[in-house]
């Protein structure tokens, strides 16, 4: 599923007929994300790899480079294939190399593959270009979304890390666990729109620390986490500079706030998939800035380092 963040594209008042026809929209789903992307002019599909970032990315290893393009002239696209290891799918048949098509509102173009478990799997990119049924699938988005911050959920993240963990992008990687510190007492004091108000801020600063939205998610309450690809060394500097944009954000906003990050080298156990052991030694980490202080930066090892 590509990581892209989701632009928004379309306005429209409560007098629209819903079968208008307007700019069409590519739906990308794969898992359980769903991304969106305008279709205009000329637009590779495929799988990034390096610098080179096609107009509409799927992240996913069985993905070619160039798995095909959309053309978009007006209102009308087409989508034409090319030479690909999985292939696609229109109608339930597959494409051949070469052939166009000529999309209408809610055609479906589904790439199949195969999980290390045998499983089938597929990624179905939907076309729309009506306004009811790019409603229909944004409700479907934000289905995935956590309601108060609109970032990933829990059970998004750890499926889109399941689907993006072998990636040579994050082959040096940290795991981390941020903590609002003293968050019910700010709740209290304060009531709970500034708590609020402040899940959300943090939300923000950490879209803006990383590329692509489903790197971090609401872990649950006032926990979030996520995966940034860093080096060891990097890694400290980013988090530090991400407690301290928090920190000037919220003082912007009139409220004091302070946050504590537990993380771990996502090499610190056997399978990098398994999110729930990785979240339990960044927890380590975490609860051991709690307990002499808060307020600070901790990497899990053998012995927990404060940085």
């Amino acid at each position: 599923m590509s990581e892209m963040n989701t632009e928004t594209i379309l306005s429209y008042d409560a007098d629209t007929d819903d079968a208008q026809i307007i700019r069409p929209t590519l739906f990308v789903c794969y898992g359980r994300s769903i991304s969106e992307y305008r279709l205009q002019g000329r637009q590779i599909m495929g799988r990034p790899s390096g610098d080179n970032i096609p107009d509409i990315p799927v992240h996913a290893r069985f993905m070619s480079r160039d798995h095909g393009y959309f053309e978009t002239d007006g209102f009308k696209t087409n989508y034409t294939a090319v030479e690909t290891t999985n292939g696609i799918k229109y109608k339930g048949v597959m494409v051949d190399p070469g052939a166009e098509i000529q999309l209408k509102d809610g055609d479906e173009l589904i790439i199949p593959w195969t999980d290390e478990e045998g499983r089938d799997r597929t990624v179905i990119l939907v076309y729309a270009c009506t306004v009811a049924r790019i409603r229909l699938w944004r409700d479907l988005m934000k289905a995935s979304r956590d309601k108060l911050t609109d970032l990933a959920d829990r059970e998004c993240f750890t499926s889109w890390w399941e689907q993006n963990k072998d990636k040579r992008d994050y082959a040096e990687a940290f795991l981390f666990i941020l903590d609002v510190d003293d968050f019910k007492q700010l709740n209290d004091t304060s009531g709970h729109n500034v708590g609020d108000m402040a899940l959300k801020i943090i939300a923000q600063e950490l879209r803006d620390a990383v590329r692509y939205d489903n790197q971090v998610c609401r872990w649950g309450g006032d926990e979030f986490a996520g995966i940034i690809p860093s080096s060891e060394i990097e890694a400290g500097k980013r988090f530090r500079e991400l407690s301290g944009t928090i920190g000037a954000a919220s003082a912007d906003a009139g409220i004091s706030l302070s946050v504590s990050i537990g993380y771990v080298d996502i090499r610190a156990v056997k399978d990098r998939g398994d999110i729930t052991s990785l979240v339990e030694l960044a927890d380590k980490a975490l609860y051991s800035i709690k307990r002499s202080g808060k307020g600070g930066i901790a990497q899990y090892q053998d012995s927990i380092d404060t940085v």
